[in-house]
């Protein structure tokens, strides 16, 4: 066997897989090439072997993490310090500090959850560590005083429809939404991310490309609900020189960002002026004290903000002074353009206190988790988080999937990973920070591609190939047990794609839910997934905002739309009809087997006769046999829309996060497909006894 090069070991010893195996089987090798790009990305900037081997022969040229350590809080955790005496101080996430001498070995009983700091001083000197006290496993619905199963229904906000919006779903429909619906059973409303994004760039409005995952989207904020709009005489003229306008972007069958953006921009200048000028004292009390209770981090994503209107969003391309987030002229521009940097403050305000009361709704309408929300996998690197803290993301490098049968070139979604490196020597700050602003306002939320806990793959923006870099697997899941039992909060992962083995029992083990997605559980030999078969620690459900919906898999629009973009030919698309033929009937047969389809197994000689609406209630009774313990309903789903949400691989060739929903959130709880789902899952009388069980306060 050959001995590893000394790259080889650089590489292993920043988490680089020297290998992987692709979708298809085959194993894939990380070249010396990848491997150098990779380490560059994590600051490690060796020129090739010689410079790799005078690294690792010189410790103090490569940067040293603090060593980990893992405890259960109020349980004696041992630190291997060595032999002889040693001081020790122990600084709590609280503030609070501890310490003392030992000799031989280092007994602690760290008294609360948190990630604390140790250090020790001895003979063989000092040594820095990153102890995580954290609760076995995340709260589980269970631990929550709720008795599984538990289903809630999804659904794009932007894509909520009412007679007041002006043009995009907002905070007060969600609010709308999430109170039509629980009174169906639902106990939860989940929403694509609600991240920051660059609010100068109308063109940037997806949603899994955020600028910030520690603030929220300005641009979902009701206008018509933002203190002092009623007496505000500007505005209210504003609206009212629109004329049909806000009628006419409600209506429209697709959203424009750019046509809603200027009128909301407007309405939002003429509040701020009069908040300022007349807003009560209670009111501004509320607003100071979230700026101070928010501190330097909104500060420095308000500075952002006002830098990009100013410069453009992206801070690349700013003038080289002001990409340095703490540079002298960034704190002259802050001081010089305070006005409206209190601005942009003001606007996360709103967001917040409007996000709140739409999760207040929602308990109080009788869901027992309220709102289900979204975190995103990386960020863009032109953002505020990256301008904000530079070295806590790789350095060109972008987050992606290696190449497969349907990617050649495999995907680069154009997001910055979390370093691991720094995310060690941080002690995890900004991953715990991410959580906490999701779970801030939510009984649940979903981890977007949780195989990021293992690994993830860096695609380098020299065109190198790419590869695979491990994470931190023990202590990210500490941190979020840890996060997750402080705001006493369901947490579901996003576990699709390659999964390597033992992953997904790793996940259950701490609590986190998995994904069951019905369009994907399939038998070994094609066949579908028998309920009794499914995962019970996951959320079952149709399918995702990256695939069909229900009628536009039926009808093989997703095939047409794949065609019409490019992504295949003409022969692919009528070997994906085949396929896709054979698939409905083995969903028929296996619904026929279940009892849950008129005509039984002989309906699968002609799925195309088979009603819409019928399947869809079929298939959801399906999900309710499964021991799965949470189950997911499309609103795309039930309300019969065809087209889906967002079609991966796609830019302009299909109108992405642009889909609305046909129905008002007024009229949601009418609708007869999505009342007939909800008793399929066991809808209200059911809900009555599932939630009888519940410690008091524990979910409110």
């Amino acid at each position: 066997m050959t001995a590893p090069s000394a790259l080889d070991t650089l590489a292993e010893r920043f988490g680089i897989e020297s290998r992987y195996v692709d979708i298809a089987g085959n194993e894939q090798v990380t070249g010396r090439d990848s491997k150098l790009a990779l380490l560059r990305a994590m600051g490690v900037d060796v020129d090739g072997e010689a410079g790799a081997r005078a690294a690792l022969e010189d410790p103090s040229a490569l940067p040293v993490p603090p060593r980990e350590i893992i405890a259960r809080p109020g349980q004696p955790v041992e630190v291997p310090v060595g032999d002889g005496a040693v001081r020790w101080r122990l600084e709590l996430q609280g503030g609070d500090r501890l310490g003392g001498d030992a000799e031989g070995r280092l007994r602690l009983n760290v008294p609360e959850a948190g990630v604390h700091a140790l250090r020790t001083e001895g003979r063989a000197g000092t040594e820095d560590w990153t102890l995580l006290a954290a609760p076995a496993a995340v709260p589980t619905a269970a631990d929550l005083g709720l008795r599984p199963p538990v289903w809630g229904v999804t659904a794009a906000l932007y894509g909520l429809r009412s007679g007041r919006n002006l043009g995009v779903g907002d905070y007060a429909d969600l609010a709308d939404a999430a109170a039509a619906t629980a009174p169906l059973g639902a106990d939860f409303f989940g929403i694509n991310p609600v991240h920051a994004l660059i609010s100068s760039d109308p063109a940037g409005f997806s949603p899994y490309s955020p600028s910030h995952r520690g603030f929220l989207n300005a641009a979902h904020i009701a206008v018509d609900h933002v203190p002092g709009f009623a007496t505000c005489a500007a505005a209210r003229r504003r609206m009212s020189e629109s004329g049909a306008a806000p009628a006419a972007l409600r209506s429209a069958e697709l959203i424009d960002y750019r046509a809603v953006a200027p009128l909301r921009a407007a309405l939002l200048e003429m509040l701020f002026e009069h908040f300022e000028a007349r807003a009560g004292g209670r009111q501004r009390r509320d607003f100071e004290t979230f700026v101070a209770r928010r501190g330097d981090p909104l500060a420095s994503f308000a500075l952002f903000e006002a830098i990009a209107e100013r410069h453009g969003p992206g801070w690349p391309d700013w003038p080289a002074e002001l990409q340095d987030s703490s540079g002298p002229a960034v704190r002259a521009f802050a001081r010089s353009q305070a006005p409206r940097v209190r601005y942009h403050a003001w606007l996360q305000w709103l967001a917040d206190a409007q996000l709140g009361a739409a999760q207040s709704a929602a308990r109080t309408a009788g869901m027992a988790l309220g709102l289900y929300l979204d975190i995103a996998v990386g960020v863009r690197p032109d953002g505020a988080e990256v301008w904000a803290d530079r070295s806590g993301f790789a350095r060109g490098a972008a987050l992606g999937a290696p190449p497969d049968r349907f990617n050649a070139a495999g995907q680069n979604w154009g997001l910055a990973p979390f370093s691991p490196l720094a995310l060690r020597q941080q002690r995890y700050h900004a991953f715990a920070e991410t959580l906490r602003a999701a779970m801030r306002h939510a009984g649940m939320i979903r981890i977007d591609h949780v195989l990021g806990f293992n690994r993830s793959f860096w695609m380098p923006a020299d065109g190198t190939a790419g590869g695979y870099v491990r994470y931190p697997l023990d202590a990210l899941l500490a941190v979020t047990a840890i996060e997750a039992a402080r705001a006493k909060c369901l947490v579901v992962g996003e576990d699709l794609g390659v999964v390597p083995p033992g992953f997904r029992e790793r996940l259950a083990a701490a609590g986190i839910y998995g994904c069951s997605v019905f369009q994907f559980e399939r038998e070994p030999d094609g066949s579908v997934r028998p309920p009794d078969r499914y995962r019970e620690a996951t959320l079952a459900s149709l399918g995702t905002h990256d695939l069909p919906t229900l009628r536009g898999y039926w009808a093989g629009r997703d095939i047409e739309c794949r065609r019409d973009a490019g992504q295949i030919d003409a022969a692919a698309a009528g070997a994906e009809r085949k396929r896709r033929d054979e698939d409905r009937r083995q969903i028929v047969r296996a619904l026929g087997n279940q009892g849950l389809l008129a005509g039984g197994e002989d309906a699968a000689d002609e799925p195309d006769a088979v009603i819409v609406d019928e399947l869809a209630v079929a298939l959801h009774a399906f999900l309710a046999r499964t021991p799965a313990a949470l189950r997911g309903v499309q609103l795309d789903d039930a309300l019969g829309v065809a087209e889906q949400q967002n079609m991966p691989g796609t830019v302009d060739e299909y109108p992405n996060w642009r889909q609305r929903l046909p129905v008002t959130v007024a009229a949601l709880a009418d609708q007869p497909l999505l009342r007939r789902i909800a008793a399929a899952l066991g809808g209200r009388a059911a809900a009555a006894g599932k939630h009888a069980e519940r410690g008091s306060g524990k979910c409110r």
